[in-house]
C-alpha cells in the first residue's frame, strides 16, 4: 500500500486547499477535537498521520506529537510542514500492525481515516491499544459505507484505477463492535460529520454548513465521517 500513498502526496494536500476541503477539513476537525481532553503537554501519537495535516492541529493545541506513517514522501511532506510552521513534531516511518514504540508510551492514540486502508482493523487496534497508558485516549475516524461519499468513490473505482478500489467501508455499528472488542477500552463516546454531498458546485457550497448543522441536529446516520473515542482501562 506504500506505493500507492507515495504517488498521493500532491494531491492530498491540493484536496484540502480547495473550497469543499476546506469545509470537509473543518467539520472533520471540529467532530474530532469535539471528543478530545485537553491535549496541553500530552504526549500523542498519530497512526497514519499522512502529510500532518491532523497532528499539527494536535500541535496546536499544546499536544507533543509523534506521527507514524507507511509512506515515505508523506512522511517527508509532514516534515517540511513542520519546519515551514515552526513546529517540533516526531515522524516516524512504520506500520500500524508493527508499531515501533514500548507498551504504554503515549497518553493518547490517534488515527484518522487510516485504517480504512488496514485489512487486519482490530490487529492494528490491539497495537494502538498497547502503546497506550491506562486512562489514556484512544479515537479511531473511519468512512461510513452510508453516505453519498462512499458511493462517489465506489462509482469512480469502477472506472479507473483508484485508492478507493482497496477501502472496506464501515458502519456506525461496526465502529462500535471494533472498539468494544478489545477488553481493556470503554466509556465509548461517537459522533458523525460531512453530512452534504461531495459536489464542489460553487452555488451550493454556501448551504452546505446548513446541511451540516441539520444533519448533526437530527443525529442521521448518513454523515460520511465516522469518529469515535474510548478510554484504556485503568488496573
Amino acid at each position: 500500500m506504500a506505493p500507492a500513498f507515495d504517488d498521493q502526496v500532491g494531491a492530498y494536500d491540493r484536496w484540502y486547499a480547495t473550497p469543499l476541503g476546506q469545509l470537509v477539513d473543518r467539520v472533520e476537525k471540529e467532530a474530532i477535537f469535539a471528543l478530545l481532553p485537553n491535549l496541553e503537554e500530552r504526549l500523542v501519537l498519530e497512526v497514519g498521520c499522512g502529510t500532518g495535516n491532523i497532528s499539527l492541529a494536535l500541535a496546536r493545541r499544546g499536544a507533543r506529537v509523534v506521527g507514524v506513517d507507511v509512506s515515505g514522501p508523506m512522511l517527508a511532506a509532514a516534515e517540511h510542514k513542520t519546519r515551514r510552521q515552526g513546529f517540533a513534531l516526531t515522524w516516524i516511518r512504520g506500520l500500524a500492525g508493527f508499531l515501533p514504540f514500548a507498551e504504554t508510551s503515549f497518553d493518547g492514540v490517534i488515527s484518522i481515516l487510516a485504517l480504512d486502508f488496514i485489512p487486519d482493523r482490530p490487529g492494528a487496534v490491539r497495537e494502538m491499544v498497547r502503546v497506550l497508558r491506562p486512562g489514556g485516549f484512544l479515537v479511531l475516524a473511519l468512512l461510513n459505507r452510508y453516505s453519498l461519499w462512499t458511493l462517489k468513490r465506489t462509482l469512480r473505482a469502477w472506472f479507473k484505477p483508484s485508492l478507493w478500489r482497496e477501502v472496506r467501508f464501515t458502519t456506525p455499528g461496526a465502529l462500535r463492535h471494533l472498539i468494544q472488542g478489545h477488553p481493556d477500552l470503554e466509556d465509548l463516546r461517537t459522533d458523525e460529520a460531512v453530512y452534504f454531498p461531495p459536489l464542489a458546485t460553487p452555488r451550493l457550497l454556501p448551504y452546505y454548513p446548513w446541511l451540516e448543522r441539520l444533519g448533526r441536529r437530527f443525529r442521521l446516520p448518513c454523515g460520511a465521517f465516522l469518529v469515535a473515542l474510548a478510554q484504556k482501562r485503568v488496573p
